[in-house]
């Protein structure tokens, strides 16, 4: 039988090859990756495949001491390999959902968000940065899809 760390180093292989291959997964992927950015690309892909609609992922203990939040009775961790010992293990992260204030001084993460009142200067901001696209009018997402490729 194998261990719980092969099972998830399988499973993260298996979604590396899901997203090469399949459109709708990169873009769902890419959902979940903006949302926990502060994540390196490995644990970003185990995040979104155990917790696709996670907001703010912490460990056990970042939860309890710098935020004053308890995770909830029950909650199930998300599986993330840790390899900077001398080998493997796993360790696991909780999603916000998955905690309630503790005391007084809990904080509560302020998940970022674009508005639409945002978009004309976060687009001039990019352009400002890394150079305008050419052309008509586009929409925020076109700007931003122009802008990257400039960016690249």
């Amino acid at each position: 039988m194998a261990s719980k760390l092969q099972t998830i180093i399988d499973y993260a292989q298996k979604l590396t090859v899901d997203l090469a291959e399949q459109r709708g997964v990169w873009q769902s992927y890419l959902l979940t990756a903006a949302r926990v950015y502060k994540y390196p690309f490995p644990e970003q892909l185990l995040i979104y495949g155990q917790r696709p609609d996670a907001k703010a992922c912490a460990s056990f203990e970042l939860w309890n001491e710098r935020m004053g939040r308890w995770v909830n009775r029950g909650a199930k961790g998300i599986a993330l390999i840790d390899d900077s010992g001398e080998r493997p293990r796993l360790k696991y992260v909780f999603d916000v959902s998955d905690t309630h204030p503790g005391n007084y001084r809990s904080l509560t993460p302020r998940l970022w968000r674009m508005e639409p009142r945002y978009q004309d200067a976060a687009a001039e901001a990019l352009g400002n940065a890394f150079g305008s696209p050419e052309g008509k009018a586009l929409s925020f997402a076109d700007h931003i899809i122009a802008v990257s490729r400039i960016a690249a």
